[in-house]
């Protein structure tokens, strides 16, 4: 990934089990953007494309993406890529990072507020995806019976809670597509939306 001095950067020092740490507060809210949200998921899941071929999967059009495109570029999210053979009209973009942890600077202006609204469109496209299997789920019952949707609730203090998400991302993280791509998977697997939610209640008196 190419270096930004406006985005995430190449440090090794920003990267995490989970993916590359980001604290920068304008790259946080070039993502706090459902549109670039959409782009940036599609660029992980399906490999490279045009402004013209995310389109329709953001809602925008072709010139919008283009716009969308280059401001995430300017973060360090994408990239161009010249591994696909294409007109030369319109530019290939590909992901340059494949995974992410939001971590907002405590001490920068509006950090809680960037972050909040990061998170609003990231249970937004979470929510639609989750739907749109519930929709479709009876006219798949193998993968309805192993699905799993669940609301739990949990007495834990802040460390264990740590303990649990630790534990749980270590369970995914074999069959994360970094790990394990989709050309790689055995016959009949798919990618599977995933979405762990842990929101601690506020203090009770």
């Amino acid at each position: 990934m190419p270096p930004s001095d406006a985005g995430p950067g190449d440090s090794p020092a920003r990267d995490t089990p989970y993916g590359r740490r980001i604290s920068d507060p304008g790259a946080l809210r070039a993502l706090a953007h459902a549109g670039r949200y959409a782009i940036l998921e599609k660029l992980q899941s399906d490999g490279p494309a045009t402004a013209t071929e995310v389109a329709e999967t953001a809602g925008l059009s072709p010139s919008a993406c283009s716009y969308h495109l280059r401001l995430l570029a300017k973060h360090g999210f994408v990239e161009p890529d010249d591994s696909r053979d294409h007109d030369g009209r319109e530019r290939v973009w590909r992901a340059a990072i494949t995974s992410w942890v939001s971590d907002p600077d405590p001490d920068a202006g509006q950090s809680g507020a960037v972050d909040a609204m990061l998170a609003r469109v990231m249970l937004a496209a979470s929510d639609a995806k989750v739907l749109a299997f519930a929709d479709r789920a009876a006219a798949e019952p193998e993968w309805r019976e192993a699905a799993l949707m669940s609301n739990s609730t949990v007495i834990a203090t802040v460390d264990e809670l740590r303990e649990i998400s630790a534990a749980l991302m270590g369970v995914l993280r074999p069959y994360f597509r970094t790990a394990r791509p989709l050309a790689d998977a055995p016959e009949g697997a798919r990618q599977v939306h995933m979405s762990i939610r842990m929101a601690p209640e506020p203090p009770r008196p």
